[in-house]
């Protein structure tokens, strides 16, 4: 039996999808193909693969080949592409490989709308080995990693631009200077409520990571700069962070996380940040500076548990498809 391990776009730079490879790698004897999530319908290769993570940006190519068997497990279906994730063609797809490990409830919700036979499984990532990554090079560090960094991570849904209602000739102009200020805008209004929410003292030992690599150009680079991001996670002190796939692989590692809540993409996040201790952006703007610093002191101390259950469910299902 050969065994093969999900790659993602050559210009991908979201090191969280390798992350999740990870995840799904510890359980593979060898690695014999990495097959592309976006073109998984053109592959020949006669081998078993874990399906778990974000799919996708090009749903043109699901479902996938039969030439694969498939386990999906911590599957999500991004809100973007539902209707093609869910097309006739694609249940049909799911039913032949059900059940489905759902990564969390908006993807249960929608294949079970659809008769396909699901559940919650939770995230891969809570199976990641502390003892594989841990080290000794930045012990006990405070690291604050891409915390309501991406575009849209902070809405303003109270002011429209009179700009939508303009005919220009200058439209292009227009709208790269509006996306200019925009995100500007975006950038110090997360910069107020990180502030907000951190005590000074805490920010002042802090260091800054980012999930986002624009230099790794290969896979080869970019699951090295997955192994570097988990060690020093696995060996923090506290991380907090706006990226659930920062936050997931801390828990596994026994890490303190703290999750600020972004208010783009919500689908990501029904049933999975129930794990973590987690702050939403409304939460900091309508709380008092000090009471709020008091509440993120206090969760900075604990670990919660309630993902322990699913992290062994995940590994005795994975480890007895692999071995099946």
């Amino acid at each position: 039996m050969k065994y093969a391990l999900l790659k993602y776009r050559d210009q991908e730079t979201n090191i969280g999808d390798y992350i999740q490879s990870l995840a799904a790698k510890r359980f593979l004897p060898q690695v014999d193909a990495l097959i592309s999530r976006e073109a998984l319908d053109e592959t020949t290769e006669n081998a078993k693969i874990i399906l778990n993570g974000w799919f996708m940006h090009h749903p043109e190519h699901w479902p996938p080949s039969e030439t694969l068997l498939p386990k999906f497990v911590s599957f999500h279906i991004n809100d973007f592409a539902k209707k093609p994730l869910t097309s006739p063609e694609a249940i049909a797809y799911y039913k032949k490989h059900q059940p489905i490990g759902c990564r969390d409830k908006f993807t249960l919700q929608k294949l079970e709308e659809n008769g396909v036979e699901a559940y919650f499984s939770g995230c891969l990532t809570l199976t990641l080995e502390k003892e594989k990554y841990q080290n000794t090079t930045t012990p006990n560090a405070i690291v604050l990693c891409d915390i309501l960094s991406h575009k849209n991570d902070v809405s303003d849904t109270n002011k429209k631009s009179l700009w939508k209602t303009i005919r220009n000739p200058h439209k292009p102009i227009i709208n790269a200077t509006k996306s200019f200020l925009k995100e500007y805008k975006e950038k110090k209004e997360a910069k107020k409520i990180i502030e907000k929410l951190i005590p000074k003292s805490i920010l002042e030992q802090s260091i800054t990571v980012s999930n986002q690599d624009f230099n790794a150009t290969t896979h080869e680079e970019k699951f090295k700069k997955a192994e570097q991001l988990l060690s020093l996670y696995a060996s923090a002190k506290l991380v907090v962070t706006s990226r659930i796939h920062v936050a997931l692989p801390c828990l596994a590692f026994g890490t303190p996380v703290i999750f600020v809540r972004p208010d783009r993409d919500t689908s990501r996040f029904e049933g999975i940040t129930d794990f973590f201790n987690t702050f939403t952006i409304d939460q900091i703007l309508n709380t008092e500076k000090t009471e709020l610093q008091q509440q993120f002191t206090n969760s900075s101390k604990i670990v919660k548990t309630e993902h322990l259950k699913y992290r062994e469910q995940l590994i005795k299902d994975v480890s007895q498809f692999i071995n099946s």
